[in-house]
């Protein structure tokens, strides 16, 4: 067995560990409800700190999660990789299917993203907005849609493009 074999077999592992060994019905409800949550939240976010006068921090992070999108979808349709529900017979899907391939994962991307942005900011938040990226990255697995890996990916990719917005110092101080 080469090594991405081996690698795809302990992707497959864990993604059935999580879809189908750690069923409860919180997480049956909870976890497909963060598909669209994860969104509203992060918008949410961006127009509370422009109402309270961080428009600075405001700007970074849209700029960073657009520039996370801009990143993010042409790899999945470089790597084309089938979600899990298209590749195992026993996995559970609980979300729509998806239209766009699996790696990286789009929510778990801009998740880190915004945490990586928002912690420069507020570091007293960090480990709740990184703790809710690992839920969310957790209930991508969870619902279906992503294997291990592809988590892994996105919040590679996510925590690198808010490292580099964050840099970029598009919106510099007055």
């Amino acid at each position: 067995m080469n090594i991405l074999s081996y690698i795809e077999s302990v992707d497959n592992s864990i993604f059935l560990d999580v879809n189908l060994d750690i069923i409860n019905s919180f997480f049956d409800s909870f976890f497909p409800f963060l598909r669209d949550f994860t969104y509203f939240f992060w918008i949410f976010l961006i127009v509370y700190f422009w109402i309270k006068k961080e428009k600075r921090l405001a700007m970074i992070l849209t700029a960073g999660i657009i520039a996370g999108a801009v990143v993010t979808y042409p790899i999945k349709f470089l790597i084309d990789r089938q979600r899990p529900y298209e590749q195992l017979d026993s996995a559970r899907l609980l979300t729509p299917f998806e239209n766009d391939p699996s790696f990286p994962s789009g929510h778990t991307e801009m998740s880190f993203l915004a945490a990586t942005i928002v912690s420069q900011f507020h570091p007293g938040y960090s480990k709740y907005l990184y703790a809710f990226s690992l839920i969310v990255a957790l209930s991508r697995i969870y619902v279906g849609v992503h294997f291990p890996i592809d988590v892994i990916g996105g919040a590679i990719v996510g925590i690198v493009i808010g490292k580099l917005t964050l840099k970029s110092n598009l919106f510099k101080p007055e």
